[in-house]
């Protein structure tokens, strides 16, 4: 092959500083996003869907680059929700350039979406991301065959130490420059040139279909994606097919063309690494150990162990300062402001609230902090792959682990993760069910609870609780697949990730956009429910006697449920306003008891015995989801039937674990 298989179009394009980041599962994208824009990055979703985009920026030359960051797709066949987004934006023309993004140990799997962008016909740089690592293995990669073959900027880079930043900003500053878009042309074989011409010559009678791909009625895309992908998605007309399958044999060209695109790429990879390097490293090494089904197991048992330990451990010397601070802001404002109720609202309900739950900072962002390690260092997709032969006796894969471990984190986004999941029986059944994995929103109750009563084994019964929402969302599972429908069994493959020394730059962002989610609901919807349940607590009485406020008429009416549990009405209160966000069950305590942040614990030591708090740490492991995650769970399943049902799902489930965990722990505490 030689660069004589492409041949320059040139036409006019407008310059627009917009450039789109794209590449397989785990080649470093998000590190060199994160490279590139640092901290000036967003968050969102794109239009009509639920699938999640970062946007970032960046100057260079004075010129401020919009960076879009793609899904991780391995090709643009739409297929699944996140190729389906990619593909949509990247034929839009909305992104002037398009970085894609290579791993230089797996360099050959990246090159078919190359090509795809290629016959798609933007301004592409290729990326080869990586390259210490292959270093390290003795691989040696010259670029310049690839270059020279596809007439395209071809980059070596490391986003962990930075190498080849400068050479790519220039490069898309060069490209952004340019008044003229030279688009490549692929020449393929005589019988698959013969396909496109008569495919370009059809299509162009049927004026729906082309005038929806207007920008690509002359290039080889169009009929190249049918032929790779079929026609699903793309709506083509049926006499337009017919057409098509009188003429050709399309089986029979298909098989061609991807044995001429593997061939071509084979070469093409093969002709740019110079030296190939070792086959077994330090880091296969550890592949083995932390994959191996037995200890492996006890090592991800163990790394969870660790990281509980080190979040109390760390975090409650900070804790104790944001206590100490919000105690002595309530002390001055009681000073300063002479109006009763006033006084009791900013004291006793916004300070003792929002407070109440803010010195619990530290414990979530050095919780994420350690999470973000294990996710960084690529160990996370080896817990899934591990926990797949466990998972599959439940009905699930190593791939609905992924979203148990994002549950940690919030159950938002681990609903909607279950895209990824082909099977809709088993996507259904875990969507219902990760409402149990245990969210961070839930963390602050749990840090409150076992400080209190269990502080000598504050890790033990965190470790427990983390384990035991794991087996909650498996059993969960296999009994709604049970009641729903068996689903298939489907093999589970992943592309594990090498593993990485996370940088203190990737990690710093990764923990930011996670706990900053926890500030937001602090300024939002925590002060409000704080302010609703002082209103509650101080009227109708003024704050004279909270045992008869409306607040106390609203626990009582489940004290029937609860009485036998150790729960009074001010706990039952509580536990219904966290139905909004969990996190508000720890400012409502702080209302309800009436008590400053340090003493909040010596009032629930009054007021509950180690069982009772024991029960309540599992019932609020599982009931109710919040206002949000059932919000998604509606929009996942196009309905309100399956959100009404785990509504009242979870909360009975909760509660039959409450009363377990009450009858049992009283034996042993």
């Amino acid at each position: 092959m030689s660069k004589d298989t492409l041949k320059d179009d040139v036409e006019t394009v407008d310059n627009e500083a917009e450039i789109s980041i794209i590449g397989n599962p785990n080649v470093g994208k998000t590190s060199l996003f994160n490279l590139l824009t640092g901290t000036k990055q967003y968050v969102a979703n794109w239009p009509g869907v639920t699938v999640e985009k970062k946007i970032g920026s960046f100057k260079y030359k004075g010129k401020t680059f919009k960076l879009v960051d793609l899904p991780g797709v391995y090709t643009l066949s739409a297929k699944s929700e996140d190729e389906r987004v990619a593909k949509d934006y990247l034929i839009s023309n909305t992104s002037e350039i398009v970085i894609v993004v290579a791993d230089a140990l797996n360099l050959e799997s990246s090159m078919f979406l190359l090509f795809q962008l290629i016959e798609i016909g933007v301004k592409t740089i290729l990326v080869i991301n990586s390259v210490d690592e292959a270093r390290e293995k003795g691989r040696i990669i010259d670029p310049s065959p690839i270059s020279k073959t596809l007439n395209i900027p071809v980059i070596l880079t490391s986003a962990k130490t930075g190498e080849g930043k400068e050479e790519l900003l220039e490069e898309a500053y060069k490209l952004s420059k340019e008044k003229n878009l030279t688009k490549k042309k692929i020449m393929y074989p005589e019988e698959i040139e013969n396909f496109i011409n008569f495919f370009q010559d059809k299509i162009a009678k049927y004026h729906k279909i082309s005038s929806k791909y207007q920008n690509y009625i002359d290039s080889s895309w169009l009929p190249i994606y049918f032929l790779e992908f079929g026609s699903e998605d793309l709506e083509l007309p049926k006499d337009f097919l017919t057409e098509l399958k009188e003429n050709f044999d399309i089986e029979e060209l298909k098989n061609k063309y991807l044995n001429w695109k593997f061939n071509f790429i084979s070469y093409l990879v093969s002709s740019s690494i110079i030296k190939e390097g070792i086959d077994w490293s330090l880091r296969d090494i550890l592949d083995h150990v932390f994959t191996h089904k037995i200890l492996g197991i006890l090592i991800y048992v163990f790394a969870l162990f660790a990281v509980f330990s080190l979040t109390f451990s760390l975090a409650q010397p900070l804790s104790d300062l944001l206590d100490s601070a919000f105690t002595f802001l309530g002390n001055s404002i009681s000073q300063m402001v002479t109006v009763p109720w006033l006084e009791s609202l900013l004291v006793d309900g916004v300070i003792a609230g929002v407070g109440g739950v803010l010195i619990f900072i530290p414990q979530i962002f050095i919780l994420f902090f350690f999470l973000g390690f294990l996710e960084e260092s690529g160990y996370l997709p080896r817990a899934a792959f591990l926990v797949d032969r466990i998972a599959r006796n439940f009905g699930l894969s190593g791939r609905s682990f992924m979203s148990i471990i994002l549950g940690f984190g919030c159950n938002v986004p681990a609903i909607i993760s279950t895209k990824t999941i082909a099977n809709k029986k088993e996507r259904l059944a875990l969507i219902l069910s990760l409402p149990f994995a245990s969210c961070s929103a839930r963390l602050p109750v749990y840090i409150l609870l076992i400080s209190a009563f269990f502080s000598t084994h504050a890790a033990t019964i965190m470790l427990l609780v983390y384990l035991s929402s794991i087996a909650l969302v498996l059993l969960s599972s296999k009994f709604l697949q049970r009641f729903i429908t068996q689903s298939e069994d489907i093999p589970f493959i992943i592309e594990l990730p090498r593993f990485r020394m996370p940088t203190l730059k990737n990690l710093s962002i990764y923990t930011w956009n996670r706990g900053k989610h926890f500030l937001q609901k602090a300024g939002g919807i925590i002060l409000i429910a704080t302010i609703l349940i002082w209103f509650l607590s101080f009227f109708p009485n003024f704050g004279t006697d909270i045992n008869n406020s409306f607040a106390a008429s609203i626990g009582r009416v489940f004290e029937p449920l609860t009485n036998h549990l150790g729960w009074d009405w001010r706990i039952n209160t509580g536990l219904i306003f966290g139905v909004a966000a969990k996190e508000i069950v720890v400012s409502s305590y702080a209302t309800i008891f009436n008590v400053g942040e340090g003493s909040l614990t010596y009032a629930l030591q009054n007021a509950l015995t180690p069982a009772s708090a024991l029960a309540l740490i599992f019932f609020i492991m599982a009931y109710i989801p919040c206002f949000a995650t059932l919000a998604t769970i509606k929009a996942e399943t196009n309905g309100w039937k399956w959100a009404v049902f785990s509504l009242v799902y979870t909360t009975v489930v909760a509660y039959l674990i409450a009363n377990v965990v009450f009858f049992v722990g009283g034996i042993f505490l």
